[in-house]
């Protein structure tokens, strides 16, 4: 179902059990999201911000490092466009999409956890499932959110070798779905795929599993941080055009070694 009259036709119809106006929370949904005339205008003469016509207040004779110094000739006065179209675009390209609107842009990975959570998950009443031993991001922002967390713990043995479908450190698909049947609460799963501290990789067949699971109404997180050290094949975008119920988050601090400028793109539905 379409948020606010977007075009459904945006959406995957994928799976028919999920509609994404029952995830988010009512006061969300809700919301009218904040506007400013910079929303609807990027040139011309803008004076709708309160912006310093004049430039920065750095004095061009002041002692600066080096590596700041080439920074003075940067509008540093303006605002930066508030939806980032460009970039967007080029990580669409990248990833193959069909466009920007598939593209959420955070400030590190821990933002884009932390927002998905309190965009979906009720405080004091609603909780996340997580497959430990995983990333400890996702139950110290459901924490901080009061949120519950249900724990379903990834495969030990290593009998099947690792990762895949039922090797060391795999998804216990039949366990998270007992999980999920067991609590009607749990509106997020997060998956950590290749998983942070285990870097093997969940299989996409039992990402498949969880989200045609007909009794989980929510949405499955797929954290791709290290994606780009693993297989081209390995990573759930694929599924993004075919699943309304997916969110794939990624990150340019690992394998593209931006760490410090704190983006990380979310690939969602």
């Amino acid at each position: 179902m379409p948020i606010l009259g977007l075009a459904a036709d945006k959406y995957p119809t994928k799976p028919a059990h999920f509609d994404i106006e029952r995830v988010i929370r009512p006061n969300i949904l809700a919301l009218h999201p904040y506007r400013c005339a910079r929303d609807d205008y990027s040139e011309g003469i803008l004076l709708d911000a309160n912006e310093n016509a004049l430039g920065h207040s750095i004095p061009p004779t002041a002692s600066l490092e080096p590596e700041i110094q080439g920074t003075l000739s940067l509008n540093l006065h303006r605002y930066p466009s508030p939806t980032h179209d460009d970039i967007k675009a080029r990580l669409a390209e990248l990833r193959g999409l069909p466009g920007a609107d598939h593209v959420f842009l955070g400030v590190g990975s821990d933002e884009v956890i932390d927002l998905l959570i309190r965009v979906c998950v009720a405080p004091g009443t609603e909780k996340i499932l997580v497959t430990p031993p995983t990333y400890g991001m996702y139950s110290v922002c459901a924490q901080v959110n009061d949120v519950g967390v249900v724990k379903v713990p990834l495969e030990l043995s290593g009998d099947a070798g690792e990762g895949g479908e039922k090797g060391r450190f795999s998804l216990k698909v039949d366990e998270v779905k007992k999980a999920i049947s067991a609590d009607r609460s749990i509106k997020l799963v997060f998956l950590c795929s290749p998983g942070n501290p285990t870097g093997t990789l969940i299989s996409l067949s039992s990402i498949r599993e969880i989200l045609d699971y007909e009794d989980f109404k929510g949405v499955v997180i797929v954290d791709e941080a290290y994606i780009d050290f693993a297989d081209d094949k390995a990573s759930a975008v694929s599924l993004i055009q075919e699943y309304s119920n997916l969110c794939v988050t990624q990150t340019l601090s690992k394998g593209f070694g931006l760490a410090a400028i704190r983006c990380v793109p979310s690939l969602v539905f």
